[in-house]
């Protein structure tokens, strides 16, 4: 299994409508083939929002499916990357899951 960590900075002005956005894109990510696990959270700093995306992925041809080529570019809806002041996108191996249990 592959985690995809999907963090993003924003001003806490921004943060509503960039919140809303991803919870539109949570449905289409969920019904994606493959996706295993999603959960959207968030954090305030000060004057700012910190927002993790965390995803948990059957397999990478899953993964590249929803992601495309480019791993390292967020799968996010039109209008939410220009809220964003950072964004960074992580990948990460599963090392607790059993590869003969994992279909149970």
């Amino acid at each position: 299994m592959i985690v995809r960590v999907l963090t993003a900075t924003l001003k806490a002005d921004q943060a509503g409508q960039f919140n809303e956005l991803m919870r539109t894109q949570l449905p289409l990510l969920r019904d994606y083939p493959g996706l295993r696990y999603a959960k959207l959270a968030r954090r305030m700093r000060g004057g700012q929002q910190e927002v993790c995306l965390f995803e948990e992925w059957k397999d990478t041809a899953s993964l590249y499916g929803w992601a495309g080529p480019d791993l390292e570019r967020p799968r996010l809806l039109p209008g939410a990357e220009e809220l964003v002041i950072d964004l960074r996108v992580a990948h990460y191996e599963a090392l607790d899951i059993d590869p003969e249990s994992e279909d149970h």
